[in-house]
């Protein structure tokens, strides 16, 4: 039994030094090709120096903002200028896709998908028209709440897009933007002066992420 114990064991000991170098030899590679691609990866940051694109509300104008009493439905026609500033010294930006959206108490204007071509900053005219029912009392008390107390409206403008990369010769998939605007907007007075003027608005950075 000694003998057939030590022959056995002396049979398996290449098998298992084989079996473990392969296992060593594996992790050996897998680690060198983490620490390749990490280093790459930061080379590629400190070369690019990648930025989130930037996005400013210029201008808005809610020319018409109007609750009818019996029907609960909104009439509304709001015009936004859109600034949006790529950055990037050496990445261009191809923005596929885009739709623009306006909310208040939950209703959503959409805007149809429109282009914008690669560029640092692109300045893009949004324009919201139409009618809604709003959904429920709390909507339309909300509406006439904001009507009497600051003759102001809390609109909140969404943008959304595809993206491809521009990086040299070659285009990369890129992110997917996600652009946030509060917006507390003024309704023009038709009944005011014309020398009165609308309301000032300030401008409104937007939020940006992926």
């Amino acid at each position: 039994m000694g003998k057939t114990s030590t022959v056995s064991s002396w049979l398996c000991c290449p098998c298992r030094c084989l079996f473990c170098g392969l296992l060593s030899c594996i992790f050996s590679v897998l680690a060198t090709i983490l620490v390749i691609a990490g280093v790459v990866v930061l080379a590629l940051y400190l070369l690019f120096r990648p930025h989130l694109i930037q996005a400013t509300v210029a201008s808005a104008d809610l020319n018409d903002f109007t609750l009818t009493p019996s029907t609960w439905i909104l009439r509304y026609n709001l015009s936004v200028a859109l600034s949006v500033r790529n950055p990037n010294s050496r990445i261009a930006i191809h923005y596929q896709s885009v739709v623009a959206e306006a909310y208040y108490q939950g209703t959503r204007a959409d805007l149809p998908d429109f282009y914008q071509d690669t560029g640092e900053t692109t300045v893009l005219p949004l324009a919201f028209a139409g009618d809604h029912p709003l959904e429920g009392g709390v909507a339309a008390a909300g509406f006439r709440k904001e009507a009497i107390d600051h003759a102001s409206f809390s609109v909140d403008i969404k943008l959304s897009a595809k993206m491809k990369l521009k990086v040299w010769a070659f285009r990369v998939p890129g992110p997917k933007p996600r652009v946030d605007c509060p917006l507390n907007i003024h309704r023009r007075n038709a009944s005011a002066p014309a020398a009165d003027g609308p309301q000032e608005f300030h401008p409104v950075e937007c939020r940006v992420w992926f």
